[in-house]
């Protein structure tokens, strides 16, 4: 398999693997907070899980990807950090730290991805960049906070 088409799958793995997330918190969440408790730390893992991946091993393609110009070194920084952040997910989840640990990790994550969008917005806009995977970044985006958010909060209200 080529990187290229690796690189393919990955983009579609984050929905699915989201739609997997979102099934598995329905039928095993009993309430908001154990609801909450499967959705975020997975979403988390999958998220971050998949953009480590594309940092570490697939660079160059990843990059062409969305329009940027290849950086190994900050691409290595950038997938270790997001790799970090997946296995925390999956330590919070394993050892069951509770509802706050969950929300943590979750709005470190979301906090990245808004970052992340925002300057994908402002290379689409002040370097034109138009490619379909940069424009989708800051839409995607909202639409992870869109159903993150009310779960988490109904989960820390609860």
């Amino acid at each position: 398999m080529t990187k290229k088409k690796l690189a393919m799958i990955m983009e579609w793995l984050r929905p699915v693997g989201i739609g997997f997330a979102i099934f598995f918190a329905h039928y095993f969440g009993r309430d908001a907070i154990s609801y909450f408790h499967i959705l975020g730390p997975f979403v988390v893992m999958i998220m971050s899980g998949t953009v480590a991946l594309e940092s570490l091993i697939l660079g160059e393609v990843a990059s062409d990807k969305i329009g940027y110009a290849p950086n190994r070194a900050y691409q290595i920084q950038s997938g270790l950090a997001n790799a970090a952040t997946a296995m925390t997910a999956l330590l919070v989840y394993f050892m069951d730290w509770g509802r706050y640990a969950d929300a943590t990790i979750v709005t470190v994550m979301l906090l990245f991805f808004t970052f992340s969008a925002a300057n994908h917005a402002a290379t689409a806009i002040m370097e034109r960049n138009m490619k379909p995977v940069n424009l989708l970044r800051p839409a995607m985006t909202l639409l992870l906070i869109g159903f993150l958010l009310p779960a988490m909060i109904k989960a820390l209200t609860q």
